[in-house]
């Protein structure tokens, strides 16, 4: 594959799963993140156990930053932001690194950071690892593997086998599927420290409630009846609505809202939002399928991703619809 193609592809996969650059659940995570770090969502859902993927350390290494130097664009475009500027850093490539104070032998490794003026989150990539510092910027500049004055504030652990690796965070599952949340976590962090809201020798914990263990199902195959027919009970559903029977009509003045639409209102809306959360997730897990499988020249498997991901965005779009018509006949608009 040419490196034009290449480029081409990738451009095709990332416009099909984004939604206008970015998610509305990342969009909203970065709406309250200008007002306060501690207020914003980076919950992080990890699995019961790791699951082996086709993706090796470089690949894996290469997608976090693509979600973090996303996230650092979009939020320098906020004006409020001026004095905490945030630089993206992407790793250049594979490092040696020689010294048998710190290691017996030569260390490999990958590198890269996300800094703002005083404080900077630095990921690297060793000897079967994948660990994340939150240090000073003033010692970015020959800040090396093993370095003993600084602790991780995170450790990712990999192992491969048959050519496929799996992740662990904690003794739990971590995949490509929870990229965009590990990288809201880890530039959440730096944030977090530069705002003095949080101090750099935090180290990451799993939260009793809300990092629970889920079990996402990412099964999938060539056949996408099933989510075509996903798509056509939601629209019989919608189309069947109005076979319900009505309440009594009133016969003196303006028609009310029947009580149990009041009722459900909110049930209603958050569902909407629930499913659209959902489907926002799962579009950003084809981007992962689509561009690691545009790194091995799998066709196949991004033209899956491709396609399913325009299947679930028009679904996206007729929700959203759904939730519109439903406020505006609640609000007697229509």
């Amino acid at each position: 594959m040419t490196d034009t193609s290449e480029s081409d592809l990738r451009n095709m996969i990332l416009g099909n799963v984004k939604d206008r650059n970015a998610s509305e659940e990342t969009r909203q995570w970065l709406s309250v993140l200008d007002s306060s770090a501690l207020q914003a969502d980076q919950t992080l859902h990890l699995q019961a156990a790791p699951e082996a993927e086709n993706l090796n350390t470089s690949a894996y290494v290469d997608l976090l930053f693509d979600y973090l130097s996303r996230y650092v664009a979009e939020f320098n475009k906020n004006p409020i932001h001026e004095s905490l500027k945030v630089h993206c850093e992407r790793p250049k490539g594979e490092f040696e690194f020689k010294d048998f104070s710190r290691f017996s032998h030569n260390v490999k490794y990958f590198q890269g950071h996300v800094s703002t003026r005083e404080w900077a989150v630095v990921v690297q990539a060793y000897m079967g690892k994948i660990l994340v510092f939150i240090v000073p910027t003033d010692i970015l500049i020959g800040f090396r593997p093993g370095d003993p004055n600084r602790k991780p504030y995170m450790e990712i652990i990999e192992a491969t086998e048959d050519g496929r690796t799996s992740r662990s965070l904690l003794g739990r599952g971590l995949s490509s599927a929870n990229l965009g949340q590990l990288a809201k976590r880890i530039f959440g962090q730096v944030i977090k420290v530069a705002r003095k809201e949080a101090t750099d020798t935090e180290v990451f914990q799993i939260a009793v409630h809300a990092e629970e263990q889920t079990d996402p199902d990412r099964s999938y195959d060539a056949d996408e009846s099933k989510w075509l027919l996903s798509e056509a009970d939601f629209l019989e559903m919608r189309r069947g609505g109005g076979a319900h029977a009505a309440a009594p009509a009133r016969t003196l003045g303006k028609p009310g809202i029947p009580e149990q639409f009041r009722q459900n209102s909110h049930n209603v809306a958050a569902l909407c939002m629930q499913i659209v959360g959902d489907v926002d997730k799962e579009l950003a897990f084809l981007e992962q399928v689509g561009i690691a499988a545009m790194k091995g020249d799998n066709m196949k498997e991004i033209n899956y991703a491709m396609k399913r991901s325009n299947v679930l965005k028009s679904l996206k779009e007729k929700i959203l619809d759904f939730a519109s018509d439903w406020d505006n006949c609640l609000n007697g608009e229509r």
